[in-house]
């Protein structure tokens, strides 16, 4: 047991020394791989954001049905039973004529002039309603013609499908987020390759450069594991380093961005998920978990490919 720790020591002692050996092409390698790292990164926190963002627009835009003032219980009830059966449906509310008038006079608390005339015309001038949460907003249309049946012609005012800016905001959070996906998939594999490219031939270069010294262990009896580990830990520092570098500038940029917009309702939620100490941690152990990866994977390949250990 104090022999394969002995041996496991050396082994990460080798890859260290042989990190800070080639300073330049270590710093070439390692910071490709920040670049792909930090693109990942931002991939993943913009996706968060846009969804969060998405999802806090969406309970906001609902299916307004405005039913006629002399609707029945039983007839209103009927309906609501209909929508709430549908399974587009996520909620439904009804919002009696005092409530209505209630929150119309909240809304516009500010507006002198419009309460004077609602006092004027009396209550009962604001319809009863019934607000509609859907499960996908793509289905809005379809939950706004259960009200339009001919059968609730005599008790439905009008039906409205939401605000129009809402959907077009939420149209284009959704296509920003497919777009980010796509662009951030792409730009990401890219670095990535390079980076595996760099690796690869960082190695190959070591190994071409230790040439002898490598023989020399091969002769004293080394095994293929004992060679092969100072080349694994000396790429793994890129991934290790690449990984604490790309997630500490994303925090930075997280926390100075997000002190300024944390107060939106719609960024709410992203900035304490991601202030959440746990996930800080996870997202360090997740960039240096693919840092390492990539650095192993490009080094065994070039191993594989000139080392040759078999053949000795």
């Amino acid at each position: 047991m104090m022999r394969h720790i002995i041996t496991f020591k050396r082994i990460c002692v080798a890859g260290f020394r042989n990190f800070f050996r080639n300073s330049w092409l270590s710093i070439a390698a390692t910071a490709v791989m920040v670049v792909a790292l930090v693109i990942v990164l931002s991939a993943v926190v913009l996706n968060v954001a846009t969804r969060n963002a998405i999802a806090e627009l969406s309970t906001n835009l609902k299916v307004s049905v405005y039913l006629q003032p002399d609707a029945t219980k039983d007839q209103i009830n009927a309906l609501q039973s209909e929508l709430s059966g549908n399974q587009n449906v996520d909620q439904v509310t009804y919002i009696s004529q005092d409530v209505a008038q209630e929150q119309f006079i909240d809304s516009f608390k500010n507006d002198t002039k419009l309460l004077e005339g609602l006092a004027l015309i009396g209550t009962g001038t604001i319809p009863a309603s019934f607000e509609i949460s859907v499960t996908d907003l793509s289905n809005m249309e379809e939950v706004g013609n259960i009200a339009k049946q001919e059968q609730y012609a005599t008790i439905v005012e009008s039906v409205s499908l939401g605000k129009t800016d809402v959907k077009k905001t939420i149209e284009r959070a959704a296509a920003t987020q497919r777009f980010i996906t796509t662009t951030s998939v792409i730009a990401a594999s890219v670095f990535a390759i390079v980076s595996m490219l760099i690796i690869f031939n960082t190695i190959r270069m070591a190994i071409f450069t230790r040439a002898d010294e490598i023989r020399t262990q091969k002769l004293l009896g080394a095994t293929p594991g004992y060679i092969r580990g100072p080349f694994l830990v000396e790429s793994s520092m890129y991934g290790i380093v690449a990984g604490i570098i790309s997630t500490s500038l994303v925090i930075v940029v997280i926390r100075s961005l997000g002190s300024k917009i944390a107060n939106n309702a719609e960024f709410i939620e992203t900035y304490a998920l991601l202030s959440d100490p746990l996930n800080i941690v996870l997202m360090y152990l997740g960039s240096i978990f693919l840092g390492v990866l990539v650095g192993v994977i490009s080094s065994s390949l070039a191993m594989n490919r000139y080392l040759k250990i078999k053949h000795w």
